[in-house]
């Protein structure tokens, strides 16, 4: 007797249709958050911010080897009176070679009041000597952790080959779309018949059909055993009566 060997099911292809779509989704929406909170950065001149938390990129040396050049760190808006020595916190600065520019350094010494102001002093790991004082109402935030991921994604997206691996994951994500939409400027009519519903439609109604076809030889190889078995029980009677 055969064994019936199990049909892959057409909602497997639906299933993978449906995640496909939506892993391009998901990146899609990422890269275009990424995009807009970038631009409104680059408009606002501020960092990008969500629920108290920032994202920035490190742009000099000056906090080497700690934070290299193009790491992305994750910093958090906090009390400046937490704040305490050997933290690392990112602040707007105000005067000298600092003046209208983020700076990410290393507290050198905490909360201090003069002339009715909070200061702290920061220094950069890689810097011969400390930074002016830095006001308690320009700190940013203080540093949360390295996003190394972040890093890399973006170290690689700004490159030529990031740029065409974007475009192409936009061309994948929509292809049949574009294909739609080609066939339509150039005039071709829609195949229904090449679509991809169809094309399931057809694959399901062929393993609808081999599965019959399986199950109605099952049904005549089930009938050709019955009549051998019943000639079988017939004779042997006969051979009892030859016996005696």
């Amino acid at each position: 007797m055969k064994i019936k060997k199990p049909k892959p099911d057409s909602k497997i292809l639906k299933i993978l249709i449906l995640i496909k779509n939506i892993f391009f989704a998901v990146i899609l929406t990422l890269f275009a958050a990424i995009l807009v909170v970038t631009m409104i950065s680059r408009v606002s001149g501020k960092a990008p911010s969500l629920m108290g938390y920032s994202v920035y990129r490190i742009s000099s040396g000056s906090m080497e080897p700690t934070l290299k050049v193009g790491e992305v760190i994750l910093s958090k808006s906090c009390d400046p009176e937490s704040i305490a020595v050997g933290d690392i916190v990112t602040y707007e600065g105000q005067r000298g070679e600092f003046k209208d520019k983020i700076v990410t350094h290393r507290v050198e010494r905490g909360p201090y009041s003069q002339s009715g102001e909070r200061y702290i002093v920061t220094k950069g790991d890689n810097n011969p000597a400390s930074d002016s004082p830095v006001n308690v109402n320009d700190i940013l935030g203080k540093m949360e952790c390295k996003l190394g991921a972040v890093s890399a994604l973006y170290d690689f997206f700004v490159t030529p080959w990031g740029l065409i691996s974007i475009i192409l994951l936009i061309v994948l994500a929509f292809f049949n779309e574009i294909i739609i939409f080609v066939k339509s400027l150039l005039g071709f009519k829609e195949d229904d018949e090449n679509s991809l519903e169809s094309i399931i439609e057809r694959y399901k109604n062929e393993q609808l059909a081999e599965q019959e076809a399986e199950e109605k030889a099952q049904e005549a190889e089930a009938v050709e055993e019955e009549p051998q078995e019943a000639e079988a029980a017939e004779e042997e009677p006969q051979d009892s009566e030859a016996e005696s």
